[in-house]
């Protein structure tokens, strides 16, 4: 299993994600990267997607609230690559529970899909979702993750000390002691790495939540 996962998606836009899948790809004839906008609200971004892989792969957009389950299969089977980005953590799991994608997409990871992901994409990649900073608009009620990693994502955590980093301080370490659980938190411009099990910061700020500790993820997990 091989992950992938940021706060941000980089500047310029996406050289964050391209760099990451381009490691992935190099070697690869005409590989296939499936994008996964399931956590848009509004724009899908697709042209701006295709732009920024030009030269490393050929995008595929798979939209759950549009396609068929066969027009998703189809293009899950030639991917090389899994992209998850951005957008609102509820409406994605929403979308891929509804859609029975939720449990493809897990089986396909841990079978060996590669999978880079940032922000909502990242977050899906916990044990639940309830540690996103979005709101529950559109009446999700199965919170469950892909549980690639047994730890719950927090993204876009605050850079500096301040009333917005002690308001997100007390909302994780609340929820890590009512649930016995770990959990990491991305300031912008991390990356983590997941490998063969093994978790790794790879650049970036990243801190650990764990009942009421809160400390520095320096190397691996």
């Amino acid at each position: 299993m091989l992950l992938h996962l940021f706060s941000i998606p980089g500047e310029p836009f996406l050289a964050d994600i391209a760099a990451a899948a381009r490691q992935i790809l190099a070697g690869l004839h005409r590989p296939l990267v499936a994008y996964l906008p399931a956590a848009a609200e509004e724009r899908h971004f697709v042209r701006e997607t295709k732009a920024a892989f030009q030269g490393i792969a050929e995008v595929r957009a798979i939209k759950p609230e549009i396609h068929s389950a066969a027009q998703m299969r189809s293009v899950l089977d030639r991917a090389d690559l899994l992209y998850i980005p951005g957008g609102n953590t509820y409406l994605a799991a929403k979308r891929l529970h509804t859609t029975g994608l939720m449990d493809d997409l897990r089986k396909r990871i841990m079978g060996g899909l590669p999978l880079v992901a940032f922000s909502a994409g990242t977050v899906l990649c916990g044990i639940d979702i309830l540690t996103s900073n979005d709101t529950n608009d559109c009446g999700c009620t199965n919170f469950a993750g892909f549980g690639l990693v047994p730890v719950n994502f927090n993204v876009h955590y605050p850079s500096t000390e301040g009333e917005e980093s002690r308001k997100r301080d007390a909302r994780l370490q609340a929820y890590a002691m009512e649930h016995n659980r770990l959990m990491l938190a991305l300031e912008d411009g991390a990356n983590i790495l997941v490998k063969d099990g093994n978790v790794k910061v790879v650049q970036g700020t990243v801190w650990k939540f764990q009942a009421q500790k809160k400390e520095h993820v320096h190397d691996n997990l």
